[in-house]
């Protein structure tokens, strides 16, 4: 019995390790720290990434503003932008206006000149 727990535990581990890499990626409260794990975990995605860099830096900006410290969204955006720009430039906008304060419209103010009546009260 214990052979089998301790076989299981480390089938569990093991298992589990392959999926580590993303979790902690994915778990990184800075995309600097998201791109150092990325950078020793997947390399091609980091290539990608350096040719928009190199290319369309703005677009590189875009996509790591709405991706944040994610990376499965990174690489979901990335190819994204890839594939379908436009649609990818309407995530752009909707997340803008998201993320912009609401503006307020001020009521405007009246000046009256003159003596207003209000009911036994002359103002």
């Amino acid at each position: 019995m214990n052979k089998y727990i301790k076989v299981l535990s480390m089938v569990l581990a093991l298992t589990s390790s392959v999926y580590l890499p993303s979790a902690i990626a994915a778990s990184t409260t800075s995309s600097t720290e998201m791109l150092i794990t990325l950078a020793e975990t997947d390399p091609v995605l980091v290539d990608r990434l350096n040719d928009i860099a190199l290319n369309d830096p703005k677009l590189l900006k875009k996509i790591l503003k709405l991706a944040g410290s994610d990376a499965t969204q990174l690489e979901r955006l990335l190819d994204l932008a890839e594939s379908d720009p436009e649609t990818f430039e309407k995530l752009v906008t909707i997340k803008n206006v998201e993320t912009t304060q609401e503006l307020t419209v001020e009521e405007p103010m009246y000046s009256t000149f003159g003596a207003i009546k209000d009911g036994d009260i002359m103002q």
